[in-house]
C-alpha cells in the first residue's frame, strides 16, 4: 500500500516542494516508511544537477547496514576523483546528509558512460542527473524528507511524489521510489 501524488503548473513557477509535501503528507497513512520527490525545479538550464548518495539510511527489514561517516567521506572522495578524471567541472557542492550530495556541474560528454563510471564506485548511486529534474528520496514521511533536504524553498513547474510502505523489500533509500531521474 503506497500513495502517489503529482502536480503541474502550466506556464508558471510555484513552490512545488511545499505543495507536493502537503499532498504526500495527506497520504502518510498509505506509506510511512519512505518518501520520494521528483521535482522539475527552476534551474538555469545551463548546468547539470547531480544528486547522489554514498551510503544508505537504513530502517527495519533492510539488508543494508549503517556505516560510519568516515566511509561515506572516502566514497565521496572517490566520486570527486572520478569526476575529475572524466572532465566534469563541479561548480557547486552541497552535502545534504552524511550520505547524500547535490552537485551543480558542467559536463559535455556521454551521460550514460558517465553514470556507469560513477556508480561503479561501491555503494554510490546517482539518484538523478539533468538540467531540471531533481530526485530526492529517503526514509521518513513527507515532512521529514522535506525538512532534511530543505525542499520547502524549491520552485518549479511540476512534480510527482511517492509515499512508500515496504511490503516485500527493506526500508532503505535504494528501495524508495521514484527509482531514477534523468532529464536533459
Amino acid at each position: 500500500m503506497c500513495g502517489i501524488a503529482g502536480l503541474i503548473h502550466r506556464g508558471k513557477s510555484s513552490n512545488v516542494g511545499n505543495e507536493l509535501q502537503a499532498m504526500l503528507q495527506a497520504l502518510k497513512h498509505r506509506g510511512p516508511d519512505s518518501t520520494g520527490y521528483a521535482l522539475y525545479a527552476d534551474n538555469d538550464g545551463q548546468n547539470f544537477i547531480m544528486r547522489f548518495k554514498v551510503g544508505e539510511n537504513v530502517g527495519e527489514g533492510s539488508s543494508s547496514i549503517n556505516e560510519d561517516e568516515s566511509v561515506y567521506d572516502k566514497r565521496k572522495e572517490l566520486v570527486d576523483q572520478m569526476l575529475k578524471s572524466l572532465g566534469a567541472k563541479v561548480l557547486k557542492e552541497e552535502k545534504l546528509t552524511p550520505y547524500s550530495y547535490r552537485y551543480e556541474m558542467q559536463y559535455d560528454e556521454d551521460l550514460m558512460d558517465f553514470s556507469k563510471k560513477i556508480e561503479s564506485i561501491e555503494s554510490v548511486e546517482i539518484l538523478s542527473i539533468g538540467k531540471s529534474l531533481e530526485l530526492i528520496k529517503d526514509l521518513g514521511d513527507a515532512q521529514e524528507v522535506l525538512d532534511r533536504y530543505d525542499l520547502g524553498k524549491v520552485r518549479g513547474t511540476h512534480a510527482i511524489g511517492h509515499a512508500r510502505m515496504a511490503t516485500e523489500s527493506g526500508v532503505d533509500i535504494k528501495s524508495a521510489h521514484p527509482f531514477l531521474g534523468i532529464s536533459i
